[in-house]
């Protein structure tokens, strides 16, 4: 009988056991499923945000062409107005007439003439025009030609009237003047009669600036102060206008 108690309360224990391994059991199972519903949960999740990703994406590809074919679009219309501005000034430049009274304007033809803004003179212009001018080019700058009292409009016509070519000095401040926008289509409308004139220098500026600012002036080859100093380019442009070698 007391070997039976003993095995009856070994087994008693044994099944307590058992209990206590089946509930270790659920709870890791429970575990297990709670977590494969968690990854589950992030796997859809991932691909939601992966299929977004992918809409977002094409959204912005969309976008991006559609602004480039409005660019392009509205470049073409600016260049069909710089065409058609260009050739009205052909017209005006075309009826350009030497003044009856020569007794007070010089009869001098000029080399080249410089198209530039007041705030590049100090560091570039001056020692370019100066420059040029110690090289034997005859050039038509504001500070060597005009004098008190000119009119800046009807000198600016004659000087370029009387060059043979016009160097224009493309900058931040040159795309914002006026003047300079005046002396550039008068140039161009001289070389829509069929004479190559402007000769460009790119002064601090880089191909998107003068493509913004001009797309046909941008099409030009041009000289730039970042890659040559101010007697090279001194040198390339007396070679052009008086075609010396130097």
């Amino acid at each position: 009988m007391a070997d039976i108690a003993r095995k009856e309360s070994d087994i008693a224990k044994i099944q307590v056991k058992k209990a206590d391994l089946l509930k270790k059991q659920a709870d890791i199972e429970g575990k297990l499923l709670k977590a494969r519903q968690e990854l589950t949960k992030k796997e859809e999740q991932e691909t939601r945000k992966r299929i977004q990703a992918q809409e977002r994406e094409q959204k912005r590809l969309a976008d991006l062409e559609n602004r480039t074919q409005r660019e392009k679009i509205a470049q073409q219309k600016r260049l069909q107005a710089e065409i058609e501005h260009t050739i009205q000034l052909a017209e005006q430049v075309s009826q350009v007439k030497a003044p009856e009274d020569s007794s007070t304007i010089s009869e001098a033809k000029y080399d080249l003439f410089i198209s530039h803004a007041s705030e590049d003179k100090d560091e570039f212009v001056r020692p370019l025009a100066e420059t040029l001018e110690g090289m034997g080019v005859k050039v038509w700058y504001d500070e060597f030609t005009l004098k008190v009292g000119d009119s800046l409009r009807k000198s600016i016509d004659k000087g370029l009237v009387n060059s043979k070519y016009g160097t224009v000095i493309i900058s931040s401040s040159f795309c914002s003047k006026n003047w300079t926008q005046y002396e550039l289509d008068a140039m161009v409308a001289q070389e829509m009669n069929g004479h190559k004139m402007i000769l460009p220098i790119w002064h601090k500026v880089t191909k998107d600036d003068v493509l913004n600012f001009s797309p046909s002036l941008a099409d030009k080859v041009a000289l730039n102060t970042s890659m040559s100093s101010i007697e090279e380019i001194s040198h390339e442009l007396r070679e052009v206008v008086l075609g010396v070698e130097v």
